[in-house]
C-alpha cells in the first residue's frame, strides 16, 4: 500500500496541473537546489533526477555549489550531482525545476545565468512564504508548487510520483527520497516529522535503502580534527536568560584551523538542542565569503522563523536561517536580541509574537 501524504491534497491544485502537463511536454530537464545543499534537497534531485531518466526524459542536475563529501554516495560515479563549471549546459532548457527553496536569491549566481535560458520554472518548495516576498521579482515564466505542512521535498516528490504514475519507483529513486526524508526531519525527531513521512521511509526500506548505511555515510563521516574543532565550540558555548536561548560561534580562522568546511559543521548545532533548559539554539558561522550564516532551532515551542525573515533569510517555523555581512560580533547581538523578545514574550502570554 503507498503511503498517504498530505501534498496529495495539493496535487489537485491548478498549478499542480500544469506543471504536470508542462513536464509531459519537456524534453530537457534542468534540476537545481539552493546554495549550501543539504540532504533534503541533494536526495530530493537524485530521487527526481533518476525517476525522470527511467521517464525518458533528459536531465542535468546543477548546483550553485559543489556536492559535500558525505553525500557523495548519492552521486558515486561523479557524474550526476554536479555543481559550478562541472556540467556542460545547455543552450534552453524545457523545464528548470528547483527544489527545497523559494527564494531565487539562494541559487546564487545561477539565477542570473539560467532563468532566461528556461523556458518554464517552477520551484518545489515546503517552506513558508518569505516575509517581504513582494520585494524579490519572479519572471513570469517562473511557479511556485509549495506545501508547508510536508515534512521534506522527498515527501512531495513522493505523492508525485504516486500521481503522475510515469515509471516504477526504484531503488535509486528509493535512495534519494528516504535520503530527503531522513535527513530535513532530523531522523523523524523534528515536530514537523509526519505519519507519511514514517511510510515513506519503511517502504523505501522495502525497495531497497539500507538506512544504517545512509546514516553512517551522513552522520559518520567526520575527520579527527573536526571532533577537536567541535570540542572547542561545545567548552565556549554561550547562555541567555538562564540557559533558554544557547549558541555558539565560528570564526573562519578557527574553522580553517581544523580544516573543516560549511558542511562538515552543520550537524553542530543539533547538540545543543540536548540542553535541558535551551528552548532555542544557534549557530553563528563565518564563511569563506566572509559573510555570517547563522543557524536557528526550537525545541517545537517557540517559532523562531520571524527572525530569519526580518533579517533577509527564512526557514520553518522551528527551524530556519540567515547570512548576514555584519561582523560576527554585531551579527549576534542582532539575532540574540531578538530572540530574547520571543523567549520573553512566550513565557509572559504563553504564545507566539
Amino acid at each position: 500500500m503507498s503511503a498517504k501524504t498530505k501534498s496529495a491534497d495539493v496535487l489537485k491544485n491548478k498549478e499542480f496541473q500544469k506543471f504536470k502537463q508542462c513536464l509531459m511536454e519537456s524534453k530537457r530537464v534542468l534540476i537545481s537546489t539552493h546554495a549550501l545543499p543539504d540532504g533534503d534537497g541533494l536526495g530530493a534531485e537524485s530521487a527526481l533526477l533518476h525517476y525522470l531518466k527511467r521517464a525518458k526524459k533528459a536531465c542535468r542536475v546543477y548546483n550553485p555549489d559543489p556536492l559535500p563529501k558525505r553525500y557523495r554516495f548519492l552521486d558515486p560515479k561523479g557524474n550526476t550531482l554536479l555543481g559550478p563549471s562541472e556540467v556542460e549546459l545547455w543552450d534552453t532548457c524545457d523545464l528548470w525545476i528547483i527544489v527545497d527553496t523559494n527564494d531565487p536569491r539562494r541559487l546564487g549566481k545561477l539565477w542570473s545565468e539560467m532563468n532566461l535560458r528556461a523556458k518554464k520554472i517552477y520551484f518545489l518548495d515546503h517552506h513558508p512564504e518569505i516575509a517581504g516576498a513582494h520585494s524579490i521579482t519572479y519572471p513570469p515564466h517562473a511557479s511556485l508548487l509549495s506545501d508547508i505542512e510536508s515534512s521534506s521535498i522527498g515527501e512531495m516528490l513522493y505523492a508525485m510520483f504516486q500521481d503522475l504514475d510515469l515509471v516504477k519507483i526504484n531503488e535509486d529513486v528509493a535512495l534519494g527520497l528516504y535520503v530527503s526524508v531522513m535527513t530535513d526531519t532530523n531522523s523523524f525527531r523534528y515536530a514537523r516529522t509526519t505519519p507519511a513521512a514514517h511510510r515513506i521511509a519503511g517502504e523505501m526500506i522495502e525497495l531497497g535503502v539500507n538506512p544504517e548505511e545512509v546514516y553512517q555515510a551522513i552522520y559518520s563521516s567526520k575527520e579527527l580534527s573536526h571532533l577537536q574543532l567541535l570540542g572547542h565550540m561545545l567548552q565556549n558555548t554561550k547562555v541567555a536568560m538562564g540557559g533558554k536561548i544557547a549558541w555558539l560561534e565560528m570564526g573562519l580562522t578557527l574553522r580553517k584551523k581544523h580544516v573543516a568546511s560549511a558542511d562538515d559543521t552543520q550537524s553542530f548545532l543539533n547538540l545543543l538542542l540536548l540542553l535541558k533548559d535551551a528552548e532555542v539554539v544557534c549557530l553563528f558561522r563565518e564563511e569563506d565569503d566572509n559573510r555570517i550564516r547563522v543557524s536557528i532551532r526550537s525545541k517545537g515551542r517557540i517559532i523562531i522563523n520571524r527572525v530569519a525573515m526580518e533579517l533577509g533569510g527564512g526557514g520553518h517555523d522551528y527551524a530556519s536561517g540567515l547570512a548576514l555581512t555584519a561582523p560576527i560580533e554585531k551579527t549576534v547581538e542582532a539575532v540574540i536580541e531578538r530572540i530574547k523578545s520571543l523567549v520573553s514574550h512566550y513565557e509572559k502570554f504563553g504564545k507566539n509574537l
